[in-house]
């Protein structure tokens, strides 16, 4: 399911509230929480939790964008500063806003601006990223368990009927309920390897090569077949010295 992010919009002109409504309403995952032309007001509705972003204009009656910038300061709001005075984009970096949108606002630069906002409110994003990029997450049959798992930790991986068989180091192991090439984009490890009709291995574990055989770093002997042998040569051909 999709979190949309509620953005405020503070502008003390209404057809330029229009245009970011319009803007947002076409953004997936952004809602507007509220648009006013009151900028009192709209400091009041941040306060209360009615927007996660706010974008909002510099100059205005009672109170301008640079002093709602800075009166959100210690809050966790990104401030979006959207103006045709250009001039005061590096005060309102001074203020830590998070970005500057001339006016008309491009819907391009808009979208960019918000996503830069998301990031910075979400603060599970990069947990996330290292997660996606460093380690495969493995589940039961039923989804109840997760187990985290590094994809240089697979030593090899073994066909057995309908289920693949994944060794790691430490005498560790878990099972795939899938077709074998199916079990190897799952591991997402540019690692592995196959090298015979049921088994598949980290190359990075290889420790002995021979024609019919391999033997790895933790001691497993998998057997190579001849239709993968010429494959697996051209692997390690450039790294071959004689």
């Amino acid at each position: 399911m999709i979190q949309n992010f509620k953005i405020g919009l503070i502008d003390d002109e209404q057809s330029v509230l229009d245009l970011l409504s319009a803007e947002i309403s076409m953004l997936p995952g952004f809602i507007v929480g509220f648009a006013t032309t009151d900028p009192v007001k709209g400091l009041e509705y941040i306060r209360r939790g009615e927007a996660d972003i706010l974008v909002t204009d510099i100059l205005m009656p009672d109170l301008g964008g640079l002093e709602i910038s800075r009166r959100l300061i210690d809050s966790r709001i990104p401030v979006i500063i959207c103006s045709g005075h250009s001039k005061y984009a590096i005060q309102g970096f001074k203020v830590d806003a998070l970005d500057f949108l001339g006016k008309p606002p491009d819907p391009i630069e808009l979208s960019r601006a918000l996503e830069k906002a998301k990031k910075k409110i979400d603060r599970l994003y990069w947990v996330k990223n290292v997660v996606e990029e460093d380690f495969v997450v493995i589940g039961d049959k039923l989804g109840y368990n997760r187990r985290p798992i590094r994809p240089e930790d697979i030593l090899y991986m073994e066909q057995q009927e309908k289920i693949s068989k994944v060794k790691l180091v430490g005498n560790r192991e878990f099972n795939l309920v899938s077709p074998f090439y199916q079990s190897l984009e799952k591991l997402k490890s540019p690692y592995m390897v196959r090298i015979h009709q049921s088994f598949a291995v980290n190359i990075l574990k290889v420790k002995v090569l021979s024609a019919s055989q391999c033997e790895l770093v933790s001691g497993d002997v998998i057997p190579i077949s001849v239709s993968y042998r010429e494959e697996l040569r051209r692997i390690f051909e450039n790294k071959l010295i004689r």
